[in-house]
């Protein structure tokens, strides 16, 4: 069994940028947080009981004074985890996440605390491009059931510039999640008149051992 890891969500910005999408990257130190390849690619794949931390990265080539997190919301759409005719479809939990001992998880919407968000360090390749981190060094316990999430990262910030001026921006990202081996309910199974043991859903036996994609 692989001891479940550490999984870092970075979220970067530009203080300046016209548009309101973040720059996202997961990431692990096995490297499969984010596959480029094979059945988990496209996707965000944790393993149950994996911590995930945030950090959030500001950056222009205008200088600022600093930046603070107002808000920070994940929000989690659970996909549909088994169906066959004639039965309701089974969905995901509202969230994979579960409470430990930093967070509350009551349901889709999980609240990071913006007061716990600290100063980071934020090296840059350009000179000219100045940049500030925080990072939320707390965590997200990601729980054993398994399922297929979409998954939006919302994110208010209060920007202070050089000259002191202050102003508000709200940027998003909505990537996809997945915890254990999810599949897609297959076209036979949708199918009317299809046989009642047609059924897709995740295999339980691919999530019981909290293992990354080979």
């Amino acid at each position: 069994m692989k001891k479940p890891t550490s999984m870092l969500l970075e979220a970067n910005f530009d203080i300046n940028q016209i548009g309101e999408t973040l720059e996202w990257k997961f990431s692990r130190k096995d490297g499969n947080g984010n596959p480029v390849k094979g059945r988990y690619a496209g996707a965000i794949y944790f393993t149950v009981g994996e911590q995930m931390h945030i950090r959030i990265r500001a950056g222009g080539y205008e200088k600022f004074e600093s930046f603070q997190v107002l808000d920070c919301t994940l929000i989690t759409r659970p996909q549909i985890r088994s169906i066959a005719p004639g039965v309701l479809p089974e969905y995901a939990p509202p969230s994979p996440f579960i409470d430990n001992e930093h967070v509350r998880v009551k349901g889709a919407s999980v609240q990071i605390p913006a007061e716990q968000f600290l100063r980071d360090k934020a090296d840059s390749d350009d000179p000219l491009y100045h940049k500030k981190a925080l990072k939320w060094d707390k965590h997200l316990t990601v729980g054993a059931c398994t399922g297929r999430w979409e998954v939006s990262f919302v994110l208010t910030v209060l920007i202070t510039r050089a000259s002191g001026e202050t102003s508000q921006r709200v940027f998003v990202f909505d990537p996809e999640s997945e915890v254990g081996g999810g599949i897609a309910p297959t076209v036979e199974a949708l199918a009317p008149g299809a046989a009642s043991d047609q059924v897709a859903c995740m295999p339980e036996s691919e999530v019981g051992g909290g293992i990354a994609p080979a």
